[in-house]
């Protein structure tokens, strides 16, 4: 074997074995439920690339990785205005996911966004919610039937602006809904009242009016006795603060 032949094996051989570095070097696996971005050396986005193993082009580089599978996000919007007047807090759960496909222009502002994924959502359906449930009067917010269509509307509104930003919106619940304290104070005497009126309508005439008589002088001098519990400690607070 001439010595020409030796080097030419040896050039190929190491050829062959940068090319197995070089391309070994040059993959990349994406795991399952995430896809990868990559940016080309200008740092411009290149292309998306879905779960599994990938080969990288040259200067191609991964710039980061986003989670598709289905999150839950949770909040509250604070203060929100019914159409009475009255400010509550609306706290909710949503179910979502990232889906690059979704995105059909201005793709490498909005991929970047997706990693703020949650905060964006939040922010959506703040600003539904103080749209939407500013146009029901507080009585309403207590039925059923009301909230369902509530969640129905948010959901739908936040649904059609979050998809272009790569977001799927899947469900949208509205959880527990908090009164202000003098709200809340008002309404449990209402109901005290109420239920004791119920009471008195069960008994005959004559014993009804002497109770009634009795009660309405009772409830001048210790109004505060024929509040709920919660409501008579906050008073007996509000006492201690203003003595």
């Amino acid at each position: 074997m001439t010595l020409s032949i030796v080097v030419t094996l040896i050039t190929l051989g190491l050829v062959a074995a940068g090319w197995s570095f070089f391309r070994w070097k040059r993959q990349w696996i994406v795991a399952e439920d995430t896809v990868a971005v990559t940016m080309d050396k200008d740092g411009f986005f290149k292309r998306v690339l879905p779960s599994g193993r990938h080969i990288l082009h040259p200067f191609e580089s991964v710039e980061f990785t986003l989670e598709t599978k289905p999150s839950r996000a949770a909040g509250c919007a604070t203060a929100v205005v019914t159409a009475d007047g009255v400010p509550l807090n609306l706290n909710w759960s949503a179910i979502y996911a990232c889906e690059p496909a979704l995105i059909t222009e201005q793709l490498s502002r909005r991929l970047r966004g997706l990693l703020k994924a949650e905060a964006a959502l939040s922010r959506n359906i703040d600003l539904a919610m103080r749209r939407i449930v500013g146009d029901y009067a507080l009585a309403k917010l207590f039925k059923p039937a009301i909230r369902e269509r509530i969640e129905r509307q948010v959901g739908q509104v936040v649904a059609d602006k979050v998809k272009v930003a790569g977001l799927a919106l899947t469900t949208f619940d509205l959880q527990v809904l908090e009164l202000p304290g003098e709200v809340a104070e008002a309404l449990n005497k209402a109901k005290a009242i109420e239920t004791l009126d119920g009471t008195l309508r069960r008994l005959d005439p004559a014993t009804r009016e002497i109770v009634r008589g009795v009660y309405q002088l009772d409830e001048i001098l210790h109004w505060d006795q024929y509040l709920p519990v919660p409501s008579r400690r906050t008073m007996k607070r509000l006492d201690g603060v203003n003595s």
